[in-house]
């Protein structure tokens, strides 16, 4: 098959799947971006073409790449994508799909085996999807990732930045200390599960904080239902995208737990497992954002109300969880005047 002739409508998609099914043969298909080609994704794919006897690959248009990951993106056009994609003998077919997920070209190609990298669970899959795939498909594979392989890293090389401890810094900040330079606050979040797995580290990184003498008064409340989180973001001012982020937490301190059973306490050491949270997410490849909740007495009551919690139980701050659907540079807000020297 020509290399253009690799590139096809759904509708063509549909009609060459028919053809392979006549002959016995399992479709394999995956979808992405795919933008900057890097050899993380030939490997990917070559061993998604493993799984079958032909491989589909989706690609993102133009517009909905955009939507999901920032107005810079896609860097290559979804045509010069395609063709990159289809210049790879182990890829079969693609198709460019506009929506944001690649939910109506699956259910319309039916594939047999459907592929995805290895940060991907069934749990974790686009739940839209999902429920249209398990319908059909009778296997599902997922493909661990090719480390130091990223179209972020590479788009950060060209800009300048820093992205490991060998690369140049650029901006003058220390590569050694990225973690922190480079968790920002993310409002906006794919529409993509957080794993159970994913959060069992955050929630251990945050008990990993400091304390004083050790007493720990945190309790973290992990917001998995939709209602749940609309209904906390609700009750905090510029707080409305916490509805639109797949999971978040609200940490709490119990006064009966601080040390002294002061709240002086109780608000440094959940402070401290806060960020301690919000850097594992980043550290995960997540994004997250903290919203304020104490000492504002209405949002208080309000989330002790709404989540059912004692007096004694203090809600200090929620956070919202999810993959990041925009992108920052690693940045510090350093100023010699706030710092004194004795």
């Amino acid at each position: 098959m020509d290399i253009e002739d690799k590139i096809m409508t759904l509708e063509q998609a549909v009609v060459w799947h028919g053809k392979l099914k006549a002959e016995g043969r399992k479709l394999v298909a995956t979808n992405g971006v795919f933008d900057l080609l890097h050899r993380g994704h030939a490997e990917y794919l070559a061993k998604a073409a493993q799984a079958g006897d032909a491989l589909l690959v989706a690609i993102n248009s133009d517009a909905s790449a955009r939507r999901i990951k920032g107005p810079s993106r896609p860097i290559v056009t979804e045509y010069d994508r395609a063709y990159l994609l289809a210049c790879m003998s182990f890829v079969d077919a693609v198709v460019i799909f506009p929506e944001d997920t690649a939910t109506n070209t699956l259910a319309a190609v039916r594939p047999e085996i459907y592929a995805k990298g290895g940060d991907y669970t069934e749990e974790t899959l686009v739940r839209e999807e999902y429920a249209v795939m398990k319908e059909f498909v009778e296997k599902f594979v997922f493909i661990p990732f090719v480390a130091g392989h990223s179209t972020t890293s590479t788009i950060r090389k060209v800009n300048g930045e820093a992205v490991d401890e060998a690369a140049a810094a650029g901006n003058g900040l220390n590569p050694k200390l990225n973690l922190l330079y480079g968790r920002r606050s993310v409002r906006k979040y794919q529409k993509r599960l957080v794993g159970d797995d994913l959060v069992q580290e955050m929630l251990q990184a945050a008990m990993a904080a400091p304390s004083a003498c050790c007493k720990d008064p945190w309790h973290f409340i992990v917001l998995k239902q939709d209602e749940t989180r609309r209904q906390v973001a609700s009750l905090l001012k510029n707080g409305g995208f916490l509805a639109d982020a797949p999971m978040g937490f609200v940490v709490c301190g119990d006064l009966t737990k601080a040390h002294g059973g002061e709240l002086s306490y109780l608000l440094q050491d959940c402070s401290a497992a806060t960020e301690n949270l919000l850097l594992a997410a980043h550290g995960l490849s997540l994004g997250g954002c903290w919203l304020g909740v104490h000492p504002r007495l209405d949002r208080v009551d309000g989330i002790r109300r709404l989540l059912g919690l004692p007096d004694t139980m203090v809600p200090v701050a929620a956070v919202a969880i999810g993959w990041p659907a925009e992108e920052f540079k690693a940045r510090t807000r350093f100023r010699k005047d706030a710092v004194t020297e004795r």
